[in-house]
């Protein structure tokens, strides 16, 4: 992260999203949207004294809401550039600005003078910052928003209001040293070390409940935590339950057996049924054992789910504002799985990494490889070359009435000007000649090159007429 921010190539817009995008494959015009920040980031040193004084506090979402962290903000300890933000729905200052008009607090920027503590020494706070808008222009697009974990709470059979009940994704930030429980094991109701840990796979997965595809993940991530638990605890009981273990990867196997042989213990059989609370507080997990022919239940500490991997929250709106169709799934869909896997619908925009579906880390490096090389490729020669398939208008013919407008999946077509009034016009970048406006047009003034009524009617009069 730090070498891209460094390269003198690239120029990195953070804590900004996109809202617009206009024109087509080598001549895009990307509206951003570069939210406001009420820190001076060219005055901000990272420095975290703001955060440090901040009265505030708000669930901390790169913990999961596991823990708080103050208004005044750096995402993460790592985080690149390392600058800090104000959330303006829980800070003091804002809040109580909406609500009675007056300002209030500003500790982060003056300080508590009567207690000898200072505001920003860099003198970065600035609660007049707004909102600002940048437009770019790009050859070519890369969309790679990663994914999302699906969250506990559809499981009810689960007991997902249970502190001790936590998924994946959770307990990886419960095992970092900048987690909640600085890389601790701990449980979440008492935070006594459990003694027995209970993981449970395909949580949304391969269930026609909520997503019928496999997540690829959760099989090896469970074993990493499994791995890293008896390397560490060797005294803990662990229990993987899984429908079938699926680790197909380079060395997959190896890990999965060593991880076994460290003493946890693998568990295969359909879904898990249930995980209740018992009066003591600890947890009962069901379910059934293939190897033994019968049901089991398992007394436990904590409960680890694997949820399954979900597009994005604003997946959907990012492949409508760049034309990239969604797959019923609601990840974005490429052209083609084995010959186009990086192309989407739309001329000059690649994907890469989950926002095409599930995949692990090395598959999303060869993905992110190749999409970043198909777009390079597309651009560096300074010209792009287009098949003749587009559709024309004829403008003489156009009654104006903008129903190839509408239709068009491509968004190809626009209402131009011409002689005083708006005819439609075909942007031949943009048109991959599907036909649908020149069936639709009422007055037939679209036609294709080569594929006229009357030249398709010739063609048929000299194959069948000797």
């Amino acid at each position: 992260m730090g070498e891209v921010a460094q390269h003198p190539n690239i120029e990195l817009i953070t804590y900004a999203e996109v809202e617009d995008v206009k024109g087509y494959v080598g001549n895009f015009e990307v509206t951003i949207k570069k939210k406001a920040r009420y820190v001076d980031w060219d005055k901000c040193t990272g420095c975290g004294h703001c955060m440090n004084i901040c009265p505030s506090r708000a669930p901390n979402e790169f913990n999961l809401g596991l823990d708080k962290r103050p208004a005044i903000y750096i995402q993460f300890p790592q985080a690149v550039p390392k600058k800090a933000v104000i959330d303006a729905d829980n800070c003091l200052y804002f809040k109580t600005l909406r609500k009675t008009g007056k300002t209030a607090c500003q500790i982060c920027q003056k300080g508590i003078p009567n207690k000898n503590i200072e505001g920003c020494p860099a003198g970065a706070i600035n609660y007049e910052d707004k909102d600002e808008f940048i437009k770019v222009k790009v050859g070519s697009v890369i969309l790679s928003t990663g994914f999302k974990p699906m969250e506990k709470y559809h499981f009810k059979e689960y007991s997902p209001n249970c502190p001790d009940v936590v998924t994946a994704m959770e307990f990886e930030r419960i095992l970092s040293p900048t987690g909640p429980t600085e890389g601790q094991l701990k449980r979440l109701s008492d935070g006594q070390k459990p003694k027995k840990m209970a993981f449970i796979a395909c949580v949304g997965s391969r269930d026609e409940r909520y997503h019928s595809y496999c997540s690829k993940v959760c099989c090896m991530y469970i074993m990493k935590h499994a791995r890293i638990l008896k390397e560490k605890y060797p005294d803990i009981d662990l229990y993987l339950f899984f429908i079938d273990v699926r680790t197909a990867g380079k060395d997959f196997e190896e890990f999965y057996v060593y991880t076994k042989k460290l003493g946890a213990k693998v568990i295969r059989g359909g879904r898990v049924s249930a995980v209740d609370v018992k009066p003591d507080g600890k947890l009962r997990v069901r379910a059934y054992d293939n190897d033994l022919c019968s049901p089991v239940e398992v007394d436990v500490d904590m409960v680890v789910l694997a949820t399954a991997i979900e597009p994005g929250p604003d997946t959907e709106k990012l492949g409508r504002i760049f034309s990239a169709s969604c797959g019923r799934e609601g990840f974005i869909r490429e052209v083609h799985t084995k010959l186009y896997p990086v192309e989407t619908s739309a001329k000059g925009v690649f994907i890469a990494g989950c926002v095409q579906g599930p995949k692990d880390i090395p598959e999303s490096i060869a993905q992110s490889r190749a999409a970043s090389s198909a777009a390079a490729a597309l651009v560096l020669p300074g010209k792009i070359r287009f098949e003749a398939i587009a559709a024309e208008v004829i403008r003489d013919k156009c009654s104006s009435c903008g129903v190839c407008v509408q239709l068009c999946p491509y968004n190809a077509i626009v209402l131009e000007e011409y002689n005083g009034v708006y005819k439609a016009k075909v942007e031949p970048a943009l048109c991959a000649g599907c036909g649908t406006c020149a069936s639709a047009c009422p007055s037939k003034a679209i036609v294709f090159h080569g594929f006229t009524t009357e030249q398709i009617i010739e063609q048929i009069r000299a194959i069948t007429v000797d």
